[in-house]
């Protein structure tokens, strides 16, 4: 068994998908990011499976980038966590297929409610794209493993579109370094911006 050749074989179908991925962000990335600023409430990220721990990390850095977020799992969504979420509040819906139930009816639940969605699946057909306001393809077809089967390629789409949201959106917010600071003050991070 060549384990170094099955590694980078699976790391180059991923750098392949990031490729494609950059190169296909377009109005609704922009939409996505306006929709994103002007929100006067929190951004909440909803998934479930290996998306919801995507959407939990993403919700992490949208926090310490200065964009106020936090996750929900989409499962307990329908048994007492919608008093989470106000009509201020933006909803980021990850499901790969785009045909997770518990993701697909928590967007139904929040457009019949007037709260915005923007949805992030694999498939712009699905019913996660039909039914949010706004959704962004992650532009994979295939995973990166062996089986093409295991969370690979989309997670690490996710998660990189989630970055490129983050960002974008912090850096029209004119976050700075002072700013980052003040949410990350322990620590080696911490430290090292002290002196910045």
């Amino acid at each position: 068994m060549d384990y170094i050749k099955s590694g980078k074989h699976l790391l180059e179908k991923e750098c392949n998908a990031l490729k494609q991925l950059a190169t296909s962000l377009g109005n609704e990335f922009t939409q996505s990011c306006e929709s994103i600023n002007k929100t006067t409430g929190k951004t909440v990220f909803l998934g479930l499976g290996k998306s919801g721990h995507v959407a939990k990390k993403c919700a992490a850095t949208f926090s310490s980038l200065g964009i106020p977020s936090f996750f929900v799992h989409a499962g307990e969504l329908f048994h007492g966590d919608f008093g989470m979420i106000s009509k201020n509040d933006l909803i980021i819906a990850f499901s790969y297929s785009g045909n997770t139930s518990e993701v697909v009816n928590a967007v139904k639940y929040c457009v019949q409610n007037n709260i915005s969605t923007i949805g992030i699946s694999g498939d712009s057909e699905s019913l996660l794209a039909k039914t949010s306001e706004i959704h962004l393809d992650i532009c994979v077809e295939n995973e990166a493993d062996h089986l093409g089967l295991a969370p690979t390629s989309s997670t690490i789409n996710m998660m990189a579109l989630g970055d490129a949201l983050a960002s974008a959106v912090s850096e029209a917010k004119k976050f700075g370094c002072n700013d980052f600071h003040r949410f990350h003050p322990g620590g080696s991070l911490g430290n090292q911006l002290e002196s910045v």
